[in-house]
């Protein structure tokens, strides 16, 4: 990527594929691979007679960095009914594991396991097909990793809160089933503690309940307005935005779903429409009914960027992406009457960790800076006491060799530094001998001078560490 940031969004490309409305959106965590549901039902037009047309047309999987759509694996029966829509999905995120694993729902109440198989990224295949609770539609879905336990939760129009146990080879284990008094789940999200609890917001009654990971009892509620279009949980999970149906979009406190700022859109008709964070929740990214996606600034409410997805169709599906060096933002057409096209906008980030180095990094400089600066030091003390004992004069051109050499930008081994001070030992040697060359009777061996030029760099070894 590009190293120049760029302020705006700007559009990559569209994928065009679907036959009828797109539903959902999801980005594989890596980045590379994105879902998108629709219907399986759409119809074909022709100059005198309209068609009515059945295909696989509900979940599909697209190659980002091709812009192709990948082979779909083949599925049960049942989830190729005709007029069975794909509601919702996730990417399941393990982070050991190196495949991709795809969890989807839908309209009559099945759920899709999706697991990639082999090397390549297009190998998929249908590890779970089967319908749940009581085959109400599934309005979401959502999954928690901790352990070796994955679970998948999903939240039906019947009320109902089911969480499942899957360990990637067998079927789907039942954790708990409830169902709420009155309460149509329009989001769920998991709690990311050990107590694993779920947090379920409700569509109609605009209620925010927060059940028990082991059973699925209400141990708090609170409540966020009287409609939510959609929620989405910052990743700290300490705040939360909705579609208030009303005006736009707010932001609400988790623990006591006070709205605390708004985003108006001034909507002309009160369709749900999806409203997520991005950029590390810097930002916050919505639907229309006007075939534009909203960007708002999250802290400000201020709008940063309208991106004209199309010219009337409504978008209501839209999910976000934050990789090292950019953002993405992905719009759908919801709509049956116009044209499914699916638009992919990004901006480029500046690399906060090139730009500023980390703490550790910094910290490390530091003692290295000090490390050397000790063994100057260290040399030029050794070097004087030296020179004042022969009564010589000091040769600063071969210490300035040596701290160029300290100064290199590679850091220095202690190999590179024993050389160093051996080099200088035998420069001072030469120098040493040839003043005091008069001075000491031949064939004489060692003079103290030499004897104390042995132990000074046995000490001058010591102090550097090596």
């Amino acid at each position: 990527m590009p190293a120049k940031a760029c302020k705006e969004y700007r559009l990559e490309g569209r994928l065009i594929g679907h036959k009828n409305a797109i539903n959902c959106l999801t980005i594989s965590n890596n980045g590379s691979l994105l879902a998108s549901g629709g219907k399986f039902l759409y119809m074909r037009q022709s100059h005198t007679k309209t068609y009515l047309e059945i295909g696989s047309d509900g979940m599909r999987i697209w190659d980002l960095k091709r812009r192709l759509q990948l082979p779909s694996p083949r599925q049960n029966m049942g989830l190729q009914n005709p007029v069975d829509p794909v509601t919702c999905a996730c990417w399941i995120t393990r982070q050991e594991a190196v495949r991709e694993t795809l969890c989807y729902g839908t309209g009559l109440g099945f759920i899709g396991i999706w697991q990639q198989q082999g090397e390549g990224i297009e190998d998929f295949d249908a590890k779970v097909s089967r319908r749940i609770g009581t085959g109400k539609e599934i309005m979401c879905i959502t999954y928690d990793h901790a352990g070796d336990d994955t679970r998948i939760a999903t939240g039906t129009r019947d009320r109902r809160v089911q969480v499942w146990s899957f360990d990637f080879k067998g079927p789907l284990i039942l954790v708990f089933s409830i169902e709420l008094n009155s309460t149509i789940p329009r989001t769920i999200n998991f709690n990311r503690t050990a107590s694993r609890n779920l947090l379920v917001f409700g569509m109609y009654d605009g209620e925010v309940h927060a059940l028990r990971g082991t059973d699925g009892v209400i141990i708090a509620t609170n409540n966020a307005g009287p409609l939510i279009g959609h929620a989405s949980v910052d990743n700290a999970q300490t705040l939360f935005l909705i579609d208030n149906v009303t005006n736009g979009f707010s932001l609400h406190r988790l623990d006591d779903a006070v709205c605390i700022r708004s985003y108006n859109t001034n909507p002309i008709k009160t369709f749900p429409k999806q409203v997520v964070f991005g950029e590390k929740t810097d930002v916050v990214v919505g639907g229309s009914d006007a075939g534009v996606i909203y960007v708002f600034d999250k802290n400000e409410g201020t709008l940063k960027q309208v991106l004209k997805h199309a010219d009337k169709a409504r978008v209501q599906t839209v999910t976000t992406y934050d990789g090292a060096h950019h953002s993405m933002i992905v719009g759908a057409t919801s709509q049956n009457d116009a044209e499914p096209v699916i638009s992919i906008w990004s901006r480029q980030r500046e690399n906060l960790e090139t730009a500023r180095p980390p703490l550790g990094k910094a910290l490390k400089n530091f003692v290295r800076g000090i490390v050397q600066l000790a063994i100057a030091i260290a040399l030029l003390a050794y070097v004087s006491h030296v020179c004042v004992t022969m009564n010589t004069s000091i040769s600063f051109e071969s210490l300035g060799n040596i701290w160029r050499n300290l100064a290199r930008p590679r850091d220095p081994t202690n190999e590179d530094i024993r050389t160093w001070v051996e080099q200088y030992i035998e420069n001072r040697e030469e120098t040493i001998v040839i003043s005091n060359e008069n001075k000491l009777p031949t064939g004489r061996g060692k003079t103290t001078s030499n004897m104390e030029m042995e132990h000074g760099e046995s000490q001058a070894v010591i102090l550097l560490g090596i």
